[in-house]
C-alpha cells in the first residue's frame, strides 16, 4: 500500500468505520492522538482504543437528525519522510446543530485541515496530530475572524486597528 493509500484509507474509516480505523494504530499506550495541541498530554491526548473509538465517533456519524453532523474528509496532498506522512485534507461537515457552541443550524460548513501520522516497524500509527482550520468554519457562521495575510509584501499591520 502506498502512502497516499494509507491516507485514503486513514480518512475512509475515520468517517466511516471506526473499527477499522482502531485497527490502524499500534497497541495501546503505544500510540497517542493529539486532536488540538501537539504533545500536551491534556485532555485531547489519546491513547488506547476504547478511547478512541469513544472521543472519535463522532466523525463516523451517519445519521444527519443526530445534531452531531455527517463529516467528511476529502485527502488533498499527501507529503512523505521517512516513516511520517504528512496529510493535507478538506472537511465538510452537513447537518451539525452548533460546532464549538456557536450554532450551526444544520448547514454545510467546509474547512481545510492537516495531519501528521508517525508509524511503528509493523506499520501501525504510533502518533496523529491533527489540525483542523477552525477559523474558516467560524466565518462561516458569521463571527467577526479576521486573517490577515502576513506574509503578503504589502501587508501593512495598521490595516488591523479598528
Amino acid at each position: 500500500m502506498t502512502d497516499h493509500d494509507f491516507a485514503l484509507r486513514w480518512a475512509d474509516t475515520r468517517t466511516h468505520d471506526l473499527s477499522a480505523h482502531a485497527a490502524l494504530y499500534a497497541p495501546d499506550t503505544k500510540f497517542v492522538i493529539e486532536l488540538a495541541k501537539v504533545d500536551d498530554h491534556m485532555e485531547d491526548s489519546i491513547n488506547d482504543h476504547a478511547e478512541l473509538r469513544s472521543e472519535l465517533a463522532y466523525w463516523s456519524n451517519r445519521d444527519p437528525s443526530s445534531g452531531e453532523g455527517v463529516h467528511s474528509i476529502t485527502v488533498a496532498e499527501v507529503f512523505t519522510g521517512n516513516g511520517h506522512i504528512f496529510i493535507h485534507w478538506d472537511y465538510a461537515i452537513e447537518h451539525l446543530d452548533a460546532f464549538q457552541g456557536v450554532p450551526a443550524n444544520g448547514r454545510r460548513l467546509e474547512t481545510v485541515a492537516s495531519t501528521f501520522l508517525e508509524f511503528d516497524d509493523q506499520g501501525k500509527i504510533t502518533q496523529e496530530a491533527t489540525i483542523i482550520n477552525d477559523n474558516r468554519i467560524y466565518q462561516q457562521l458569521g463571527l467577526p475572524i479576521i486573517t490577515p495575510h502576513y506574509w503578503d509584501e504589502d501587508f501593512d499591520p495598521s490595516t488591523l486597528a479598528g
